[in-house]
């Protein structure tokens, strides 16, 4: 899941009714003859052939022809040959539009059966061999690019988007795949109708030649190609790289330059070995600032005039950046669970992001002042604060107070935890060796589960570590002592305002989204808002819920007549905790605290 709704600065893409037309106009083709990869016989390997397709009038890139030729896969009797989900992460896919697809093997045209299982948002769509394959599989199918935004609400960006003279997706949204297996991985763009010095790459390019994959892993993969921009210069990808469509309104090199220098310090906080990690930016129109982790990679997005905060964006890449290398739980597991351990996996990448690049002296103590505050100020005045984590996956996109719930309250969470571990160890241990005890966990190959969090928690701190934890859960709200930053801050308390619509939120992720339940006397009531106008756009809040001064627009159709509405979504005054800094104390004095967690060539002390 993404910095995006750790912060707020959420990616968001969806399709509309346009690109829901396209989509069914898809023709599931019979493949072509390809170009043959070496595999060894049977051998079980997945060859993608993507050819982006431009428009007519060669402004925009409409589709990717998908080509995919499959190596050494015997399915048995009964059990499906491919999958796709038709919704991922709150995006819709390709998937709907190829319920006619086609494939040949040795013997040549091999039928597919197709069958949908489970309910929304979790349909799965399969594709079943009507005889037993013979050779390698081919097929091809062509992916339409998506214009509309977000439909479906908040989601991160990982739609097929065509813009700027280039193209980009995650696989999830847009590659069928074997629904398990360990794979041979490849991607090769064919680039020949687009302009020259047009170029393709992909996650996938950081594996190794030979090695192997689950299949699960085209899902977290995400694809660039076209007119696109690189870093470094030189467009190579065994190192740390990034790739961007279009312009942006800051020094992206200079923001990459930052990010290899902190992916360097995270390499030896793990004592991991150097390896290829990817950066890709892309334009994101409704909701910008925000990112999603995938394979050895990860997406970060922007706009031409909002959400592109060179200061936050860095926040954003560290938390990121962390998930390539923390410890997962319920990794590989459904939505439900992957929701309900989002107090574990964003909660710690939300502490993190700030805490690490702050030791490596790479922010300033107020950068870092700034990003705390910031999720503070969005925990203590949510008004679903004390909602239980077992209830958070079912409203998880519903609203964003419920969305965000989960990384603000695990971020305090672990503060609290790190102190008490210091504490008690007199300065001796901290977060760190929790986290890293788990990260060799994952490197062994085991799973990461909450009881191992647990017995860890207990070791250390013994049962009333164990209470503190259960009452996270059960939706206590707690508040860090004070000191809880070092000498170098302090804690105040600040009158702060709830973060309120104004009319009820189900209504944004709605396919048609026509207000309702309507707040009298909120702002958005005041502010012309009214039961039964139509929102003609997708509204980003995850950011806005924690920016007092941050103000919605809505465009809005009403009688026929189009109009714009703004104001701040505010609701009632509480108090909330915030830190400051403290009289006397420099920025060198700041660092200096901070980096007690002295980093070494072993990892941490």
């Amino acid at each position: 899941m993404s910095r995006a709704l750790a912060t707020g600065r959420a990616g968001i893409a969806c399709r509309g009714a346009r690109a829901m037309a396209r989509i069914h106009r898809v023709v599931a083709a019979l493949a072509l003859s390809l170009v043959a990869w070496p595999v060894a016989a049977q051998s079980p390997a997945l060859e993608y052939v993507l050819t982006p397709v431009p428009s007519a009038d060669g402004t925009r890139i409409e589709a990717v022809d998908v080509r995919l030729t499959i190596y050494g896969v015997r399915p048995e009797a009964g059990a499906p040959l491919l999958q796709m989900p038709l919704v991922s992460s709150n995006v819709p896919t390709v998937a709907a539009g190829l319920s006619a697809l086609g494939a040949h093997d040795a013997r040549g045209p091999l039928a597919l059966r197709v069958e949908d299982v489970g309910e929304d948002p979790s349909v799965q769509r399969r594709w079943f061999a009507t005889r037993a394959p013979e050779g390698a599989i081919e097929l091809r199918y062509q992916a339409p690019t998506v214009e509309a935004l977000a439909a479906r609400g908040a989601a991160p960006p990982i739609e097929l988007r065509g813009e700027s003279g280039a193209v980009s997706g995650g696989g999830a949204a847009f590659l069928v795949r074997p629904p398990e297996g360990e794979f041979r991985l490849r991607a090769d763009w064919r680039l020949d109708a687009l302009p020259s010095g047009a170029v393709g790459l992909s996650s996938l390019d950081t594996l190794a030649d030979g090695e192997t994959a689950p299949a699960s892993l085209v899902d977290s993969a995400y694809f660039m190609a076209g007119t696109i921009q690189r870093y470094p210069t030189t467009g190579a990808t065994d190192r740390f790289f990034s790739a961007w469509q279009g312009e942006t309104p800051f020094d992206a090199r200079a923001l990459m330059t930052w990010g290899e220098t902190l992916y360097a310090h995270y390499l030896r906080l793990f004592d991991a070995p150097p390896t290829p990690y990817g950066v890709f930016l892309r334009r994101n129109q409704v909701n910008p600032g925000g990112g999603i982790g995938m394979h050895r990679s990860f997406v970060l997005t922007y706009d031409t005039d909002r959400g592109s905060d060179p200061e936050s964006l860095r926040f954003t890449l560290a938390h990121e950046m962390f998930h390539t290398f923390q410890p997962l739980m319920a990794r590989g597991r459904g939505m439900d669970e992957s929701l309900g351990a989002a107090w574990f996996n964003e909660g710690l990448a939300v502490f993190y992001q700030g805490a690490l690049p702050f030791r490596f002296g790479m922010v300033s103590p107020d950068a870092y002042l700034r990003d705390l505050n910031f999720t503070m100020a969005r925990l203590y005045t949510n008004l679903f604060a004390e909602t239980p984590n077992r209830e958070v996956a079912a409203r998880f996109w519903e609203d964003t107070r419920i969305r965000t719930l989960p990384y603000d309250r695990g971020y305090v969470y672990f503060v609290n935890v790190d102190a008490a571990i210091r504490k008690a160890s007199n300065g001796a241990r901290s977060l760190d060796d929790l986290m890293l005890a788990l990260q060799r966990r994952r490197a062994q190959g085991l799973s990461v589960e909450q009881g191992d969090w647990e017995a860890l928690v207990e070791a250390e701190l013994g049962q009333p570590g164990v209470d503190a934890f259960h009452a996270m859960l059960e939706g206590r709200v707690q508040v860090p002592d004070a000191d809880v930053f070092g000498p170098c801050f302090t804690r105040v308390q600040q009158p702060l305002r709830r973060y309120e619509l104004g009319f009820e939120p189900k209504v944004l992720v709605e396919p048609t989204r026509v207000v309702r339940g309507l707040v009298a006397g909120s702002a958005a009531a005041a502010a012309g808002v009214r039961d039964g106008d139509e929102i003609l756009q997708p509204v980003g809040q995850d950011a806005i819920q924690g920016d007092q001064d941050g103000v919605l627009e809505l465009r809005v159709r009403r009688d026929g007549h189009d109009r714009t509405i703004r104001y701040r979504p505010r609701g009632e005054v509480v108090p909330t905790w915030q830190w400051v800094r403290a009289p006397a104390v420099s920025d060198a004095a700041c660092h200096g605290h901070a980096s007690g967690a002295r980093e070494t060539n072993d990892g941490v002390r």
